[in-house]
Order: structure tokens, then sequence, then C-alpha cells
């Protein structure tokens, strides 16, 4: 198989072959089957496109095969053409082939034309000769890049990709063969797992695993793999021998904005279908704001020369409490002489004065003495008193010590009256 490429300029579905004529492609909505005038040319086309592809990832092998059902060798053209919605930017796909020739992938150059309802690439191989009943597989890739390595694209996105291929001659450009098929456009995704809900000011680092994964068909080069952190934070990874690196914070273009480090460096690459995990662990110095901070992971796919701009997809965050040590509570023996008092917290007022009321303690009637005239005074009976109370402490004594003095008290003042009636008669 031979194959040449031309390309001319086009507008919106019309592809324009400078020496072969136009070919007018509308939205390739041609008859399936086609005839040249004398019955001699004709042909099949089978696409084999791939499923999906990666979201700003590397392009994807698939094959076309043209057979020709003709009775002459035929030179076929084989058109192709992308749909995508609006809002699709410049260098966003590309398609490639195989050179039969060397083996090399080189691309297809495609026309691009963005309308208020869609957007298109066109392009188109000539040359496939093919001979009577004999199948030509033409090798081509197709990928959704989103912009030029390193030229830090600003975002676009579709979900999805329609690609039309129609075979044709450039000497009839007859409508032979043609087929669409719908190419997922599936994003590399950034997860964080088990990421603790608080951390200590100057305490230990926190630790949790950072997930990259690429469900996509699709390679990913020029990958960067960033977590946002505070400023006063500092990150390290977990080496595959154990060990634990610090990884240097990275300024965007606002030195306001939070710093971010590179988890896998700058340039990085993934497999498609492959997983990273990546143990990550973050500590927080004396001087971070206490109160709730973020960790937030994103990807860029062909960062220029600044840091963080290119095609770029986030995962969802975690929010973090930074607090103080917790304080330890201490019991302090308290030396006056050799017994030690411990020193207990008072919690409210009903706490500090939760006493049981003390019994009412009433003195016994004092017998009233009377004095033998002449006799000398008798002296004064020791008070007993019987003391009824509960108490918790031995702090409750005092109210029945109290009541006793009362009660000697009283019987003195009897005795004293009883001399002082004495004396005046």
């Amino acid at each position: 198989m031979s194959s040449t490429i031309r390309t001319r300029s086009s507008r919106r579905c019309v592809v324009v072959a400078a020496t072969l004529g136009v070919l007018a492609l509308g939205t390739l909505a041609l008859p399936a089957q086609a005839a040249s005038a004398d019955g001699s040319t004709t042909g099949t086309l089978n696409v084999q496109a791939p499923a999906a592809v990666g979201f700003a990832g590397q392009p994807v092998a698939f094959t076309e095969t043209v057979t020709n059902t003709g009775t002459r060798a035929t030179a076929y053209t084989l058109v192709l053409q992308t749909e995508t919605g609006p809002g699709t930017p410049p260098h966003a796909i590309t398609i490639d082939y195989k050179d039969p020739s060397n083996g090399t992938w080189t691309p297809v150059p495609l026309d691009f034309y963005s309308g208020a309802d869609e957007a298109t690439y066109n392009g188109m191989l000539n040359g496939i000769t093919v001979a009577p009943g004999q199948t030509v597989t033409v090798d081509l890739r197709i990928g959704a890049p989103m912009g030029l390595p390193h030229d830090g694209a600003s975002n676009g996105g579709f979900p999805s990709i329609t690609l039309g291929s129609r075979l044709t001659t450039p000497d009839t450009w007859d409508n032979l063969a043609e087929q669409f098929r719908t190419i997922a456009v599936d994003p590399i995704t950034t997860t964080l797992t088990h990421v603790p809900a608080t951390a200590v000011a100057g305490g230990d680092p926190i630790e949790f695993d950072a997930v990259l994964a690429n469900p996509t068909p699709s390679a990913y080069v020029n990958l960067g793999n960033v977590l946002f952190t505070d400023p006063h934070a500092t990150v390290q990874i977990r080496t595959a021998d154990g060990t634990w690196t610090t990884l240097p914070k990275v300024t965007g273009t606002d030195p306001a904005d939070r710093p971010g480090v590179y988890l896998q460096g700058r340039d990085s690459t993934i497999a498609a279908g492959g997983t990273t995990t990546t143990h990550v662990r973050v500590s927080y110095d004396t001087t971070t704001p206490l109160g709730a901070t973020t960790i937030n992971p994103c990807l860029f796919v062909n960062e220029g020369a600044t840091p963080f701009l290119g095609t770029t997809n986030c995962g969802q965050g975690a929010t973090i409490n930074v607090t103080t040590p917790t304080s330890t509570t201490k019991t302090t023996a308290t030396t006056a002489s050799t017994t030690p008092v411990t020193h207990t917290s008072v919690t409210s007022v009903e706490a500090a004065t939760d006493v049981k009321p003390v019994a009412d303690v009433k003195p016994a009637p004092a017998t009233p003495v009377v004095p033998t005239p002449g006799a000398p005074a008798p002296a004064p009976a020791s008070a007993s008193v019987s003391v009824s109370a509960t108490t918790d402490s031995d702090s409750n004594a005092i109210p029945a010590v109290t009541a006793a003095v009362l009660a000697v008290l009283a019987t003195g003042a009897l005795l004293l009256g009883g001399r002082l009636r004495r004396r005046r008669s």
C-alpha cells in the first residue's frame, strides 16, 4: 500500500483538494455505497475506532480496512472528519497514520473550523492503492491532547468525538462507503484517601494516600500531579525504600496563591490503565493559623514555563482542622506539713455547697438549782449534749459543736440568774 497526504483549507464540512477538484462533505451523510460510471470502481470500508480516548492524553491506535470490490486496481482516498461541541479549542484533536514504508507515525494535517453549534477537524489520506479483490488495512490513531505540548493551553473540552470516515476516489469523488463512530473522551483522576480530620500545629505529621488513576486507553506525558497545601505546611512522600523525601514548594503566577508540590515531579507520565499511589505526610509548623485548612489535588497537562498553567483537572480536596497541642492536667502535691492536700476543681455552686442539712439541735432543758442559804455555790455542771446529725464530711460537725456550746452557755446563764435572785433576797 502506498499513501500520500494532501489537505487544503475547508469551511465547516467542506474539504478542497486543490488539484483534484472540490469534495463537498456536508455532514458526510451521503449514500453508503456507490460505483463509478462503468461499474468497475467499488469498495467497502470497515472502521475499528477506539471506544474512548483520554482527555488531554496521548492518541490511541485503531484501524480502518479498505476492500476493493471492483475489477481493477484502485487508488482510494480516505476522508476523515471529527465533530465535537462548541468551545473546542484549536489543536484539541490529532489524527496520525502509520507510514507503511518506514513504520513511523505521521500527522494527518487537519483543517479546523469552530462554529456556533459544533467544531470540526477535517483531513484526508490519498493514494491508498488496493488490487481488485484485495484488502488494505490503514493504521491510524486519534487523540484529544487539548493543545500543543508545553504551550500552557487553556481549558476546553467535550465529552465525546464523532468520527466520520468516508471512502472515495480522486477521479470521481463518489461516496463509495462511509461509517460513523462515537468515541468517548474520559479524564484521568486524582483522589485523596484516609486523610485525618485533625492536625496539630507543631505536632506530628498527618499521613494519607494520593491516588492517581488513568482508566483511559491513552498514555499521559507532560503531566503534573500537584498537591496544594497551606503555606505553613511541609509535604513529604515515602519513597520505594521507605524513606521520606521533602518536596519543594512551588508558587504559580500569583505569589499570594497557595503553593503546590509535584508528587511525581514536573512532566511525569502514567501508562494507559495505570494507577499510582503515593503515601504522603503533611506537618504544620507552630505558626499555622488555627482552624480549618484544605489540601487540594490537581492535574495539569502540557504545562509551559509557568507552573500550573495547562489543561487542568482537579479532584476532591480534604478539610483539616488545625489545633493546638492537647494540654495535660497534672496533680500537684502541696506540703504545708507532711499531709498532702489534693486540689480539686469545682464546676458549679451546687457542687461547692453540696452539704446535707444538719438536724436541728436543741439543748436539753436545764434543771434550776436552788442554792441552800449559807452553802457554797455548786460548781457548774458539765454540759452533755446529744447531737443527731447526718453529714457528708468532717466539716459538717461544725453545726453540732456550735449547738453544744450554746447549750453550755444557756446553763451558765441559769446559774447566774439564780445567784442574782439570791442576792436580792
